[in-house]
C-alpha cells in the first residue's frame, strides 16, 4: 500500500483555482470520503492527486464509460500540486480531469494517511449545539484567497479557521487607527 505523505507546509504556497469535472459516481465517492474524515473536498481531492502522484502507472488509465453527467467541482489547488498533476496526466496522455477521475476511482480508505484514519469524527458547526450564533461573512478576493490557503494549507474548513483566529486574536492584532477610532468614540458616549 502506497500512501501519500500526510504534509503539512510551512509555507502559504501559490494556489490555482481548477475544475475536478467529475462524473455522479466519482462525485459521491469524494463527498462520502469528506464526510468521512470530515475534511474539505479540497482536502480529500488534494489527498488523491498526491496519493496518485505517488504510484507507479502500471497500466494504461481507466476511462471507462461516464457515470452521469459531468458535474462541476472547483476547487483551490497549491501550484506546484497542480502543476505535477497536468505533468502526470500529459504523460498518460489524458487531460487533468480524466486523470483525477481515474484516480478517484482507484483510492481506497486505507489510502489515505494514517492520520485521517485515526482522527475522531468531530462535530461539525451546524450539527453541535456547541455554536450558539450563525456569522456570515463577506470577503474580499485577497481575504479570500488567504482563508482558502489556510483551509488546503491544514485540512481545516473556513469555520474552523475563523473561530481559531478570532479565539487567538489580542487588541495588539489590529491596527493603530482601529484603536484611535474606539478611543474617540468612546470619548464621544456619555458617562452613565
Amino acid at each position: 500500500m502506497n500512501q501519500a505523505p500526510d504534509r503539512t507546509p510551512l509555507e502559504p504556497r501559490s494556489i490555482i483555482r481548477t475544475d475536478a469535472c467529475l462524473d455522479t459516481l466519482t462525485r459521491a465517492k469524494v463527498d462520502d470520503l469528506a464526510t468521512r474524515f470530515h475534511r474539505p473536498r479540497a482536502a480529500v481531492l488534494c489527498q488523491i492527486m498526491e496519493w496518485g502522484l505517488s504510484r507507479e502507472q502500471t497500466g494504461p488509465l481507466d476511462q471507462g464509460e461516464s457515470h452521469g453527467p459531468v458535474r462541476h467541482l472547483y476547487c483551490y489547488v497549491a501550484s506546484d500540486l497542480h502543476e505535477q498533476v497536468r505533468k502526470a496526466a500529459a504523460a498518460a496522455g489524458v487531460n487533468i480531469a480524466p486523470w483525477l477521475r481515474h484516480m478517484v476511482r482507484q483510492i481506497t480508505i486505507t489510502d489515505f494517511p494514517a492520520s485521517w484514519q485515526e482522527a475522531t469524527p468531530r462535530e461539525r458547526s451546524h450539527d453541535s449545539r456547541t455554536y450558539t450564533e450563525r456569522f456570515m461573512l463577506r470577503l474580499d478576493e485577497p481575504s479570500q484567497t488567504t482563508l482558502q490557503q489556510l483551509v488546503t494549507q491544514f485540512g481545516a474548513s473556513k469555520a474552523e479557521i475563523i473561530r481559531h483566529l478570532i479565539a487567538h486574536a489580542t487588541p495588539d492584532a489590529f491596527p493603530k487607527s482601529w484603536h484611535m477610532r474606539a478611543a474617540e468614540h468612546r470619548a464621544r458616549q456619555p458617562w452613565r
